[in-house]
């Protein structure tokens, strides 16, 4: 049986950028992204989160999500103690939580509902999520002022109110997803 207790760890030794940090940052604002909290407990089971729009599946088999950390967070450490992270894609509406895990508040679960997830009882906001999966910790990588990490899914599902659709970030402001409801008969 394999021994999951410690994720591969490895650093990307990165060369020098090509590009301007600016110039960048303004390219990567244009890349419209669901938004999703990741949360973990801490040494203390104490609930962690961030807000992040770097989360994507990674493989279907088996399933697996990379979600990208920035090193200075303090819910890292969280994540890496507890050995896993849930991934809660949030619903459309729900920009007051998505701003309370940007911050760097202390107390980012205060007036917040959540439940244990039902794969490893980590933090799941049910309420706020209309989607989320179950992670344990199999790799970490170090790359320049993030951590890649990798996780095995071991749980997932929708939330009962999908109709909302999930929330998205673009050019600094929240907006909701809705589908082309015209139709295939629709002339482009």
């Amino acid at each position: 049986m394999d021994d999951w207790s410690v994720p591969y760890r490895t650093t990307i030794r990165m060369p020098e950028p090509g590009v301007a940090r600016e110039q960048f940052r303004g390219v990567m604002r244009m890349f419209p992204s669901a938004v999703s909290v990741v949360t973990a407990l801490d040494a203390r089971a104490v609930p962690r989160g961030l807000t992040c729009s770097a989360v994507t599946s990674l493989s279907m088999d088996p399933p697996t999500m990379l979600v990208c950390v920035n090193q200075a967070n303090g819910s890292l450490s969280a994540i890496r103690g507890s050995g896993g992270f849930v991934v809660n894609l949030l619903r459309a509406g729900s920009e007051a939580v998505s701003d309370v895990f940007a911050s760097a508040s202390a107390d980012k679960f205060g007036a917040l509902a959540w439940r244990p997830s039902p794969g490893s009882g980590l933090p799941w906001l049910a309420e706020d999520a209309l989607a989320f999966v179950d992670c344990r910790l199999i790799a970490d990588v170090a790359a320049g002022s993030h951590a890649i990490l990798v996780g095995l899914v071991t749980h997932g599902d929708l939330t009962s109110a999908t109709e909302d659709g999930p929330m998205v970030y673009w050019g600094q402001q929240y907006g909701c997803w809705h589908a082309n409801h015209l139709g295939p008969d629709v002339a482009t």
